[in-house]
């Protein structure tokens, strides 16, 4: 593209709003002459808004820098470019003439370009110091001081390029009492990414930096006739009521439990622990009080439900009765839980203190904060005339993609918010649907739009056969459906990528991100987010493992005691400016005890009329501001600790639900990987993106767990289809499904294969020779039958008994089914020494019988003195170590060995809850090496449903009793069956079992 600088003026002129930012050749006109000749091939410039009053040259007209320009000029070849193009000043032409060095064949002596450099430099930057005297209104961009001997290509190309690590400071705007426009976008495609400099001196000597003032913009409403006001209309009729009504729902379960269940159920069922006596522990953890609460020195506690991070209600009898104190367990050992608070009890701790399990309404409160941000427009909060003063910067509020976002909201849409398939059907969704190109208008691009660099190898590798040049990353390890999500995350403003089962969701945004930060060193920050916890763990594990520089944002309860070296609260910790910190709360204790001092004072003062009460309320006053002085320090530290830590980091990794964290506020967020999308309510997956997104990424399988709803109203309408499965259904985002999985045992996915994804779910765990890994050969087992003809081994059995399930409260559980699975585990640790207790889990769809698992293994005596006798202490030591879970729990996970009891056995075939399609899918998926089943063929066979769960329909839950019954056909087909009866399932029930015969 050629453009004249006058050209260019005049467009920029016309057009401030938008900051131009494009890898362009420069042409000017030659003096007297009407052709154009190109000054650069390939430098990046950084375009100025024309100055309205002053215009000192072309060359300054289209916002070359000075230091930049003097480089640029005197590159090797571009210095006789300049010249005859004529935009160079006459005093820089002088220069140019009174050296002896011939300009026609580009090659010039060391002092010539360098005399040539420090004039050029000089008389622009005098330049600007003329138009700041004269108050014209000229941007005067940041100075970057760098001495340069001998300015080359390469120097031009530094110099041009803004060094990263002073782009965080707030650059310099002048001009009198002007709100001036910022020369681009405020994340600059043609910077380097900040995490990738290395710092040539540590933290604590950088101190005299100036940071940009961020500010909370003001709240803002679309108002009728504007751009997308039917459509957020529409949007909150459709949610916020849904919300409350999932609220009200969440809140009801806690209140009726704590209502209806007698105080020895809940004691049972480890939603309460009685008798405990508490203290508070010496140090506050991340200045926040804790309190240990116990039954006493070396006294364990009773079986319970009190995971790190959950919310405790704190009281002495009755949560109900008296108002309780609401904290979060911070750890917990066998004896004794740690609870933090926000503050400190005015009451002691002495006495004996009541936990409850309760819940928090944080989630609600930021998913209607994220809704009600579909008012803003990030791009206008860009906008420097906004704000004042002008050193100030917007917070970002909002996402760039309200139009994808909202499309199904619009009047003229004919798509409403609900399936267009049940999400049961086979042909649900199927793939030639889910993978294609983009639907979407290109002209918009992503964050990424202009780069070209990013942009060609996006397009060529978004191709089944793409084109490979010189100079590609090579992305190893990766099969070429992977490299094609990658180029498709990377390449589009928003898209979809479905990952079945094991094939590499986590391994492919890894690659994605390293992609960006170690490669293309993109100076836009990253974040990224899942559902849970444990699958943000995952995600920080592996992307330290390849090298990213990971960020883990989150409660620190939650996160894996291995990964705290990469928290928040572990680099705050760490700081050169800690010290300091510590300091100033040292000294801020003092002033406030000083100040509580004299407010006692007072009031005693004044019940005795004493004359120094006028100077005590001025101390108190002077004491007051003491305080606030402090407190302001100290936030200013703390914010300034903060934008060290995040700017040093590629990739800020946190939940949904605390990427609305305030620490975060640092930094806007134009670029969003969000995992496992499929889980997440939509409004819970807004409230990453409504940080001034506008490239979005969404992983995840809508044929896998849904998000989770209590509410039947909600559930009803629609708050249970995730923002990825309603995009997916409108079939314009481009999208593509991974099919290769690297998990598990061909036979234990050739059935999720042909009845979730139509047999496009290949398998990566064979070899060119079609051999098995050795890592996934089955385990042994006596109930893995060895084939007589082949040798081998079944990697999937059923085993069927007889013995019925018994109602408990609300739930369901099988005794006989409990023993078969004991017995199961103990077999396996019996013939697999390399076998460990952490490679096996077992899934159960009821809480009940979950209970009543984790029982018998745990702290049954019976179980103890009979695993005791066949494994020995030191074997049945890895009991302890089994994993006992819902379906729900073990989604994103995986192991060597699952056992799942379905828990049904009945005469009627009623199946009820097991009758859920896409939480089978995820259940017969987590084995890697060996799956058992265990249950009744005949009651799945059967696979009466009633009136389902939340309202649901027989019809639509048919749907998942038909899998099941396909599943048991399955089985039985391939011979994969063996049933327990007689003297053989008594052996199974009280004793290490022999081999049962096949059915």
């Amino acid at each position: 593209m050629f453009v004249s600088a006058a050209s260019h003026a005049r467009h920029a002129a016309s057009r401030p709003r938008q900051a131009r930012q494009d890898r362009v050749k420069i042409a000017t006109p030659l003096c007297g002459c009407a052709s154009h000749v190109p000054i650069s091939l390939n430098h990046k410039f950084n375009f100025l808004t024309l100055s309205k009053t002053f215009k000192p040259n072309a060359l300054l007209s289209v916002g070359i820098r000075p230091h930049a320009l003097a480089t640029l000029v005197c590159s090797k070849k571009l210095l006789s470019e300049a010249f005859g193009a004529g935009i160079v000043p006459s005093n820089a032409r002088s220069i140019q003439t009174s050296t002896t060095t011939s300009l026609n064949g580009h090659r010039f002596s060391r002092s010539a370009r360098k005399l040539s450099f420090l004039g050029i430099r000089n008389y622009f930057s005098g330049l600007e110091r003329r138009a700041k005297r004269h108050n014209h209104e000229l941007l005067v961009v940041r100075r970057v001081q760098f001495s340069v001997s001998c300015p080359s290509r390469g120097s031009a190309q530094a110099l041009l390029r803004t060094p990263t690590h002073l782009s965080t400071p707030a650059e310099d705007h002048y001009v009198g009492n002007h709100v001036l426009r910022p020369l681009s976008q405020r994340f600059d495609w043609r910077l380097r990414a900040t995490s990738r400099i290395n710092r040539t001196q540590p933290l604590e000597g950088q101190r005299h930096r100036r940071y940009v003032k961020r500010v909370i913009p003001p709240h803002i409403r679309v108002r009728e006739g504007e751009p997308f006001f039917e459509q957020i209309q529409a949007y909150n009729e459709h949610f916020l009521p849904l919300l409350e009504s999932e609220q009200t729902q969440d809140e009801e379960v806690l209140r009726e439990r704590l209502s209806t269940w007698s105080l020895l159920r809940l004691q049972e069922e480890g939603y309460t622990l009685t008798g405990l006596s508490a203290f508070w522990m010496g140090a506050p953890k991340f200045g926040r009080p804790v309190a240990s609460f116990s039954l006493g020195p070396g006294i364990d506690l009773p079986e319970h439900r009190f995971e790190n991070g959950t919310q405790v209600l704190v009281s002495r009898f009755d949560p109900l009765q008296e108002p309780p104190r609401r904290g979060s367990v911070l750890n917990s050992t066998a004896s004794q839980l740690r609870i933090v608070f926000e503050e400190k009890f005015e009451d002691e701790l002495d006495g004996c203190w009541r936990l409850d399990i309760g819940r928090s309404n944080i989630v609600f409160i930021r998913m209607r904060e994220a809704i009600s941000r579909f008012h803003q427009d990030p791009q206008a909060l860009e906008d420097p005339l906004l704000i004042s003063p002008p050193d100030n910067q917007f917070i970002l509020h909002g996402t760039h993609l309200r139009d994808v976002l909202l499309r199904s909201f619009s009047p003229d849409s004919p798509s409403l918010h609900v399936p267009l398939q049940p999400p049961d059907e086979v042909e649900y969704v199927p793939r030639g649907r889910l993978e294609h190109d983009s639907r979407e208008v290109r002209e918009h691009g992503g964050a990424f739009k202009e780069d070209m660099h990013i942009q060609s190898w996006a397009r060529r590798y978004s191709q089944v056969n793409p084109i490979v040049i010189d100079g590609d990353p090579v992305l190893e390890g990766l099969n070429a459906t992977q490299i094609r999500a990658i180029a498709l995350m990377i390449g589009e403003r928003i898209s979809l990528v479905q990952g079945p089962p094991g094939t590499g969701k986590t391994r492919t945004i890894i690659e994605a991100v390293k992609l960006l930060k170690a490669h293309f060193e993109v100076h836009h920050p990253l974040l990224v987010c899942t559902y849970t916890n444990v699958a943000v763990d995952n995600l920080v594990e592996g992307f330290a493992a390849a090298g990213v520089k990971p960020l883990r944002v989150g409660f620190a309860a939650k996160i894996k005691s291995s990964l705290h070296e990469y928290t928040l609260e572990a680099k705050l910790e760490a700081h050169p400016l800690k010290p300091k910190v510590d300091q100033l709360v040292k000294e801020q204790e003092n002033v406030e005890r000083k100040l509580e001092g004299l407010e006692s004072r007072i009031i005693t003062a004044e019940k005795s009329g004493s004359e120094k009460l006028s100077s005590m309320r001025t101390a108190v006053t002077i004491a007051e501001r003491q305080v606030l002085a402090v407190r302001a320090k100290l936030y200013a530290l703390h914010q300034e600790m903060l934008n060290d830590i995040i700017s040093a980091a590629d990739v800020i990794c946190t939940t949904c639900i605390t990427s609305a964290s305030a620490a975060l506020n640092i930094l806007d967020f134009p670029v969003v990987f969000l995992d496992e999308a499929s889980m997440s309510t939509e409004p819970a997956s807004l409230i990453p993106l409504m940080r001034g997104s506008q490239h979005v990424a969404l992983i995840g399988d809508h044929k896998q767990l849904p998000p989770v709803i209590t509410s039947r109203e909600a559930q009803l309408n629609g708050l249970g289809i995730s923002l990825f499965e309603r995009l997916t259904e409108e079939g314009i985002v481009p999208s593509i499904m991974l099919d290769v999985q690297y998990r598990m045992h061909p036979s234990i996915s050739r059935f999720p294969s042909s009845e979730f994804y139509d047999f496009a779910l290949q398998d990566g765990t064979l070899d060119s020779a079609g051999s098995i890994h050795p890592m996934l050969l089955p385990p042994l087992s006596s109930h893995l039958e060895q084939n007589v003809l082949t040798g081998h081994r079944p990697s999937v059995v059923f085993i069927d008994h007889g013995g019925g399930e018994t109602s408990k409260d609300r739930g369901v559980v099988n005794w006989n089914e409990a023993h078969i699975v004991c017995s199961i585990i103990e077999d396996l640790l019996l013939q697999n020494e390399d076998l460990q207790g952490a490679n096996i889990g077992v899934i159960a769809p009821y809480a009940a019988q979950i209970s009543l698992l984790s029982r018998l293994l745990n702290t049954d005596a019976k179980y103890h003195r009979r695993f005791e006798s066949t494994l020995g202490g030191h074997r049945m030591m890895q009991l302890g170590s089994i994993e006992v879970k819902t379906v729900d729990g073990f989604q994103g996970r995986e192991k060597d060995v699952i056992i799942f009891s379905t828990v049904r056995n009945n005469t009627s075939g009623y199946i009820g809850f097991l009758a859920d399609r896409r939480r089978l899918n995820v259940g017969l998926t987590r084995a890697k090496r060996g799956l058992f089943v265990v249950g009744s063929i005949g009651t799945l066979k059967a696979g009466w449903v009633g009136k389902g769960r939340l309202g649901e329909s027989p019809a639509k839950l048919s749907k998942g009793a038909e899998a099941w019954r396909r599943y048991a056909n399955y089985l039985l087909e391939g011979n994969m069956v063996m049933t327990l009866s007689g003297d053989r399932l008594r052996e199974v029930l009280y004793g290490h079992a022999p081999k049962a015969t096949s059915s």
